[in-house]
């Protein structure tokens, strides 16, 4: 009898699975997450336990480039992470050693050109040695598919021709072929009595760097001084800038060689973190900010972190995302209609969130 019940109960399923119409069973594969974990307006894009900071676009819109921090390597590399625009699983990361080394390397302020190139900042620092600052730290640009086979343009700190002493260079943006805007900084480290060492760059100029041929050629613009954040528009021809201390943003025209400004924020703070395409122009302002001059360091802006502000160019800016937040780097995606920030809500680290834009 249980024979026969056994028999009726197979011949049952094989009916189900033959009215189901499965032509093949599953198969081992790859079944990488799509999309955000939790949509919504904003969507949180990562989880990672270290920071994920400095987002920025690739060209097309198809992906983010962002310094993620590895906490699970042992030597807690700062790397690049690619990550689709939508959300979902990282599709790879680029670090300066496949494996854990003695060393701290952090690759951080890319940018990504039309023509497949990747411009960014990489640094050391050998744990054996204290140092608060890098062992060593260049500007380097590279293909975006293998981001580790660089040409390096420009050693830090260094001396530019004009005589100006840089530390460091930040808010990198292509201007075109082989041609780079970036902010020249001072970098300093000030302590205070039982507190842990911070760090504070802040914006002495802008930087133009020209790597057309083998020699690598830097000038500057007028006006161009105390800037604080850059971005260029599509054409690479007028690049937006903030500066230290200033509630405005400005705009450079190279074939004019004029300055202007587009936007005050006035009462609301200070204005930095810019960035412009298609009409839409997005800054952190006011916030955990402040401005001072020093006897001794000269300008200092600390900077952890503010409101994000939103605005299509010639129409009044909007607040974005929850007002307690801190935000830093967002970057507007390159069709206009999406914003991708790095943000600090309750956590001591940051994440990426992506806003939809109007």
């Amino acid at each position: 009898m249980h024979t026969h019940f056994r028999i009726r109960f197979a011949i049952a399923v094989a009916g189900a699975l033959a009215a189901c119409e499965h032509t093949a069973p599953f198969r081992p594969g790859a079944y990488d997450p799509s999309g955000v974990l939790t949509p919504g307006d904003p969507a949180r894009l990562t989880y990672n336990p270290g920071q994920d900071l400095m987002p920025a676009w690739s060209s097309t819109g198809a992906e983010i480039v962002y310094t993620a921090q590895r906490l699970d390597r042992a030597d807690g590399d700062y790397c690049l992470a690619f990550l689709p625009a939508a959300g979902g699983a990282i599709s790879r990361y680029v670090c300066r050693t496949g494996a854990a080394d003695d060393s701290l390397n952090v690759f951080d302020e890319t940018a990504l050109s039309a023509d497949s190139q990747i411009a960014y900042v990489r640094a050391s620092n050998t744990r054996a040695v204290f140092r608060l600052g890098p062992d060593a730290e260049q500007l380097v640009v590279a293909p975006v598919a293998d981001p580790n086979d660089v040409r390096v343009l420009q050693r830090l700190p260094f001396t530019a021709p004009w005589g100006t002493t840089f530390d460091g260079l930040s808010h990198l943006t292509w201007l075109g072929r082989n041609r780079l805007a970036a902010v020249g900084e001072r970098v300093t480290y000030p302590q205070c009595r039982g507190c842990p060492p911070d760090t504070v760059r802040t914006g002495i100029e802008t930087v133009i760097i020209d790597f057309t041929t083998a020699v690598v050629g830097l000038s500057r613009f007028q006006n161009g001084d105390s800037a604080s954040s850059l971005a260029a528009d599509r054409s690479g021809d007028t690049l937006h800038f903030t500066r230290d201390g200033d509630s405005r943003v400005y705009r450079h025209v190279f074939s004019s060689s004029r300055t202007d400004t587009i936007y005050d924020f006035g009462a609301a703070g200070i204005a930095r973190d810019v960035s412009v395409s298609r009409s839409r122009l997005a800054a952190v302002v006011g916030g955990d900010v402040s401005y001072f001059v020093d006897s001794v360091l000269g300008a200092s802006q600390p900077d952890r972190g503010g409101p994000l502000y939103l605005m299509i160019l010639g129409s009044p800016p909007t607040q974005l995302g929850n007002a307690a937040w801190r935000f830093r780097r967002p970057q507007v995606a390159p069709d206009g209609k999406h914003l991708v920030v790095a943000a600090w809500n309750v956590a001591p680290t940051s994440d990426l969130w992506l806003f939809q834009l109007p």
